[in-house]
């Protein structure tokens, strides 16, 4: 078994595993803090659950015009240039929050950096996804996704547990811990980071080239369907933060251990779960796991109770395993030479862009259904069905040089 582990690790570049703990890091600051600004713009600062979901839909969508410049960006310049200047600057925007939120400066000052931080962290995610398929040949980039994911979600599983327990003394103190957190990712990058020898694209920037995607309708397709897809997964963060402890009634501590839960999972089960499934096509990955997302929000408005909230977790963390390494994966495979930052680019601005209507879809919809819960949420998940139903149809018409691990 140990033995086994070992020549697992061995066969990716020492790169891989340096990128994958500044990741861990990375999404320690993140995580530590940005799951509970929603309970905090509804319990202290009053803001609805529609305006909440407004908020979030701007802040994404700011962030999903920067996924695309970014991964346009690191085609033309060092990727691990980039890594490092947009977590230094990041952990500025967290001194900032904790800074406004100290003062009670209200609303307008904390969304305004709210906006910031997305926008950096928006540079990190498709140059980091590109640099995967930068350092890894195209055979290994299913299992370097499911490791970066992992340790990505190490963080997700450590940070809340501490944001839980810490935001109930102080919301401020939790993005100073964010800030120190985030700094100490960019000296990762900086001191151990190596950049990977790819061809750089020397063309002048345009911006009409961002929609390259009218060039590609297999690119086109996967990137419609996972919006679709992602309208539902981005659920997580506001809708059922709020949803949770201000509507149910579970704590904020319990609430991180939720996220927690979340975030071990895919550390335990990522890299086994997506090795176990390789041989399966990327596109009927994606379709199974928006028919699993789809029952798992469904869960959430028929059930009272932290317990249940711990199954509802489990099966939406399942859809999310399934989903992720495959979706990036088939992103790398459809991305022409040169052009990788590009593609990471274009399907982080869809990505982005659920995770921008996500939660003003779902806040829309808790704020005027009241009571009907188990309607609310059955309304919310369902949008996932068509996007498992385009994947599969895709399934069957994506050539398998696009569609299966080497």
């Amino acid at each position: 078994m140990i033995s086994r582990s070992v020549r697992f690790v061995r066969q990716f570049e020492k790169n891989l595993w340096i990128l994958s703990f500044g990741w861990f890091v990375s999404a320690l600051g993140f995580a530590i803090s940005i799951p509970f600004i929603a309970i905090y713009f509804y319990s202290t600062l009053g803001i609805s659950l529609s305006g909440i979901g407004i908020f979030f839909g701007v802040n994404a969508l700011v962030r999903s015009v920067f996924q695309i410049i970014s991964g346009e960006v690191s085609d033309r310049m060092e990727r691990r240039k980039l890594l490092i200047y947009s977590q230094l600057a990041r952990s500025v925007a967290f001194g900032a929050l904790a800074f406004s939120i100290a003062n009670d400066w209200g609303f307008y000052p904390i969304a305004a950096c709210l906006v910031v931080n997305s926008m950096l962290g928006a540079v990190f995610q498709p140059v980091a996804n590109a640099m995967v398929s930068d350092i890894l040949p195209s055979a290994q980039r299913l299992d370097g996704y499911a490791i970066t994911r992992a340790g990505g979600n190490l963080g997700w599983a450590v940070g809340p547990a501490l944001g839980g327990f810490l935001a109930a003394t102080s919301y401020s103190l939790l993005f100073v811990i964010s800030a120190f957190i985030t700094l100490a990712s960019a000296i990762i990058f900086w001191a151990l980071l190596k950049d990977a020898a790819v061809d750089r694209t020397m063309e002048r920037f345009r911006f009409r080239d961002v929609i390259a995607i009218k060039d590609n309708p297999y690119l086109a397709t996967h990137c419609i369907l996972i919006f679709l897809l992602y309208l539902v997964v981005a659920q997580l963060m506001a809708p059922f933060s709020v949803y949770s402890v201000d509507i149910i009634g579970i704590s904020e501590t319990q609430l991180g251990y939720l996220y927690t839960l979340n975030g071990l999972m895919v550390v335990a089960l990522q890299i086994p779960l997506t090795r176990l499934l390789s041989k399966t096509s990327f596109t009927q990955l994606l379709a199974w796991s928006g028919v699993i997302y789809a029952i798992g929000y469904s869960m959430v408005g028929t059930i009272v109770g932290f317990e249940y909230f711990v199954l509802a977790i489990i099966v939406v963390t399942t859809g999310e395993m399934i989903m992720s390494p495959p979706s990036l994966a088939l992103t790398s495979r459809l991305a022409p030479p040169g052009r990788m930052g590009r593609y990471m680019g274009i399907y982080g601005f869809f990505v982005a862009s659920g995770w921008s209507f996500g939660p003003l879809y779902g806040g829309v919809i808790l704020d005027h259904l009241g009571e009907h819960h188990a309607l609310a949420w059955i309304l919310i998940s369902s949008l996932a069905l068509p996007s498992a139903i385009g994947y599969w149809i895709l399934s069957r018409k994506l050539p398998a040089k696009y569609n299966f691990r080497d």
